[in-house]
């Protein structure tokens, strides 16, 4: 639960890569000690949680996640955020009651009962960090109630120009002040890898230091786990928002949640969304909507000093700047939508798929890496038990037509066989066909 504080980083990106942005501050000490509060609370019932951090060094949050078939896949959901343990954290409502939360992970803090906020109750979140400072909120409620009523996908045309499917959903007001939502968005979609064949390579007994020659033992199996489809998800990284006119009277129609472009790869074959939709206040729409105009005029925090994008937190000792948040008391509606490319574009080739899945082949075994004297450059690729070792490439069939720098093994990089690489290979419970 980093989202907060990698949605303030991520605020203006694609999926596929993070950029850094200035905040207009410099990186000392006490901009390191900055607090990240990520707190919304809403009518489900269901243990809530708040995520607590400190400001980092954007350097240490530049992840290039784009796929490169000659390095070993990294593994990019590490942790990269300075979690804040050790923490008390806790909800009051205007009755009197707390709530309590107890750290369920580094940084994560999760209610100890099942609660749902309530219409006519005010909320107030209390933190005192491990050294003994307090951070409140403002008291904040529920503003109304809405239904998202209908959600469909038509063919349209972005502001670009660019053709693809758009994501619409409309609601139906049915009680308070409903003027002021944001949407969010959880994505799903199933993967078909183009070079998937059930056999792949089985390395052992490797040992590329034997002398006088590498010894191994490489075998071409069946598959031992499900590689071929598999299911990625893409949670929104924008802020999304809209407001009803009249007071929230008027219920919203066609409002565009999503655009997806009809060459993204991710709608090639089975694609569902679960847009949810949340009734904020007037307090919240305006944070998030100053948030979104620094995005959209491409200088996102360039002037921003401590203070500047003021929240609804503060330090009970009166100190600015000394946090960065939101807690924000809403309604919540979801509706989930399933669709095909084939629903939209009958007769049209599928959108490529995200990399260059070329046949490849190369030597199968190699030097001894501790061969002594001179050696010359070696004009062929990586070995194929070289690269099987490392997990980059999957199998595809004999290679009948060997030569220089060639060997008895057709391969692709491993994206283009193994869709693990993309997702995961378990089904989502909601999943239909």
């Amino acid at each position: 639960m980093k989202k907060f504080f990698l949605f303030i980083t991520c605020i203006s990106l694609l999926a596929s890569c993070i950029e850094e942005f200035d905040l207009g501050i410099e990186a000392d000490d006490e901009v390191l000690k900055i607090l990240i509060i990520e707190a919304t609370l809403t009518n489900e019932l269901k243990n809530h949680t708040v995520a607590l951090s400190r400001m980092d060094t954007l350097v240490d949050l530049g992840i290039d996640s784009v796929y490169n078939p000659y390095t070993p896949i990294r593994d990019i959901n590490r942790d990269l955020v300075r979690y804040e343990t050790n923490a008390t954290v806790s909800i009051e409502n205007s009755n009197g009651t707390t709530y309590s939360f107890n750290e369920s992970s580094p940084g994560i803090y999760e209610s100890d009962i099942q609660f749902a906020a309530e219409m006519g109750n005010s909320y107030q979140l209390s933190i005192v960090t491990s050294d003994g400072k307090k951070f409140t909120s403002t008291d904040m409620e529920i503003e109304g109630l809405a239904s998202i009523s209908n959600i469909y996908a038509e063919k349209t045309t972005s502001e670009s120009g660019a053709e693809g499917i758009g994501i619409f959903v409309d609601n139906t007001v049915e009680t308070g002040n409903v003027q002021n939502l944001r949407y969010t968005y959880d994505e799903t979609y199933k993967i078909i890898a183009p070079n998937w064949v059930p056999n792949d390579f089985k390395l052992t007994n490797y040992d590329p230091c034997a002398l006088p020659v590498v010894t191994y033992d490489l075998e071409i199996i069946e598959r031992e786990e499900e590689q071929q489809i598999c299911y990625g998800n893409n949670l929104s990284n924008s802020i999304i928002q809209a407001r009803q006119s009249n007071l929230g009277k008027d219920n919203i129609k066609k409002f565009m949640v999503r655009f997806i472009d009809k060459q993204n790869f991710i709608i090639s074959h089975r694609y569902s969304i679960e847009v949810t939709q949340l009734v904020s206040g007037s307090t919240s729409y305006s944070f998030y909507d100053q948030l979104n105009n620094f995005s959209q005029t491409g200088s996102i925090f360039s002037q921003v000093q401590p203070g500047f994008l003021e929240g609804n937190l503060s330090s009970d000792d009166g100190r600015q700047g000394s946090v960065i948040g939101f807690f924000d008391v809403v309604s919540v509606s979801k509706n989930r939508l399933f669709f095909n490319y084939s629903d939209f574009y009958a007769d049209e080739e599928l959108p490529p798929y995200p990399f260059n899945c070329s046949e490849l082949t190369a030597p199968e075994s190699h030097d001894s890496f501790c061969l002594s004297g001179p050696r010359g450059p070696n004009p062929c690729p990586q070995s194929v038990i070289q690269q099987v070792d490392l997990n980059l490439i999957s199998y595809v069939k004999p290679n009948v037509n060997e030569g220089r720098c060639q060997g008895p093994h057709i391969f692709v990089p491993k994206i283009c066989g193994d869709c693990t690489v993309l997702g995961s290979n378990v089904e989502p419970a909601f999943w239909v066909e």
